[in-house]
């Protein structure tokens, strides 16, 4: 494993995947979704997205026998606004929310959702959900970010949110038997940029919102009511948060220090539980990281990738919630790439993703054969 003290890109048992592939692809016109874009079926089989001016690409693995990608599939949406953000079930469906003009004239957007149940099958029809206060005038409520979309783990129930720059954050909720409520309020109070939200297995929907100079997460309190659980005396850089379960009810949340860029983690403190704010390393690196839980030499890790500070893919992985014991950043190549993603494939290797210059997906795969976090070489997805 990647593991140590300190954040020495040179120190590590991981063998890079040099440079980006050669020859590949030329550009789709494509840019990563918000959030999270890679995702295992629940034939464990993985699928990638993009967005596009029109709409949605997907890119799937090949069932076995066969290995490779198919695609790029293109789902276009009338109207389409983007981009879109998407979360994964226990099933492993995936579940969209974007955003469509539904007037040609005024541009005025509506919240949409779909749904992919299967890896390589159709998705289901958009469904518009409108969105209250956005009325597309200089004076009128109007989006501070994109909306997003999160599930629980247990009952299936989908949660659509939206931060409004004068109303807060919102939810619209729909139940395991379909049926869709009106938007709700999570937060009277606005905040200026996107937000991260997870509903843990057993827990309640949590959201992070970066506000000037500190996070607040809110988080539900039964019936439909919302509280402000905390406010994290930190400033987190635009667009740098992410989040992954970590335990049971609880969620761990990464997002860039501008200090230094480097990347810290926060867990609500809990008895057993290290919590607070820990520091990761990764000085100089830029973006959201891409974040997953892995079984490594037989433990369960968190396996974090970023943008590193000379452009190339790094990861690093440690003893999911142990990150007091230090981080070791290893560069896998990949250089200029954007937008890092980390998932399990089928066969339960590591899989770390990322846009090149060009907005192609490329993978490199963990090389088991080798002992340790070693990968192979970066290859386009198709």
């Amino acid at each position: 494993m990647i593991r140590g003290k300190g954040s020495d890109r040179t120190a590590s048992s991981a063998r890079g995947a040099q440079g980006a592939p050669k020859g590949g692809p030329g550009p789709h016109g494509s840019s990563p979704p918000v959030g999270n874009w890679l995702f295992a079926g629940g034939d464990g089989r993985l699928t990638a997205y993009a967005c596009t001016p029109r709409g949605l690409l997907r890119w799937t693995e090949a069932a076995a026998p066969r290995t490779g990608w198919t695609g790029p599939e293109p789902f276009e949406v009338e109207g389409w606004v983007g981009p879109a953000s998407m979360a994964r079930s226990r099933e492993g469906y995936v579940h969209f929310v974007a955003l469509r003009s539904r007037d040609a004239d005024s541009g005025s957007p509506e919240v949409i959702v779909s749904t992919q149940f299967q890896p390589g099958r159709g998705m289901m029809d958009w469904r518009g959900l409108e969105t209250p206060g956005l009325r597309g005038g200089p004076d009128d409520d109007s989006l501070s970010g994109p909306p997003r979309i999160a599930v629980n783990q247990r009952s299936g129930s989908t949660h659509v949110l939206v931060s409004l720059r004068h109303s807060g954050i919102l939810r619209r909720s729909r139940n395991a038997e379909g049926a869709w409520g009106g938007w709700k309020p999570v937060s009277g109070q606005p905040y200026r940029g996107d937000v991260t939200p997870l509903m843990p297995s057993g827990g309640t929907l949590e959201v992070l919102a970066p506000g000037q100079g500190h996070a607040d997460r809110w988080t539900g309190m039964g019936q439909g009511r919302f509280g402000l659980a905390d406010r994290i005396p930190t400033p987190v850089v635009p667009g740098s948060a992410a989040v992954c379960e970590t335990g049971p009810r609880r969620a761990t949340y990464f997002w860039r220090y501008p200090g230094d860029g480097s990347l810290v983690a926060w867990r609500a403190p809990r008895q057993g539980v290290q919590g607070g704010l820990m520091g990761l390393g990764g000085a100089g690196g830029r973006g959201a990281p891409g974040v997953a839980r892995a079984v490594l030499g037989g433990y369960d890790c968190t396996v974090l990738a970023q943008i590193g500070a000379d452009g190339d893919v790094e990861v690093t992985a440690y003893v999911t919630e142990n990150e007091g014991y230090g981080t070791w950043w290893a560069s896998l190549g990949g250089h200029g790439a954007r937008a890092p993603q980390v998932a399990v494939d089928a066969a339960g290797r590591v899989v770390v993703a990322a846009f090149d210059e060009e907005g192609a997906p490329m993978c490199t795969r963990q090389d088991t054969a080798a002992g340790g976090l070693a990968f192979g070489p970066w290859e386009y997805l198709a």
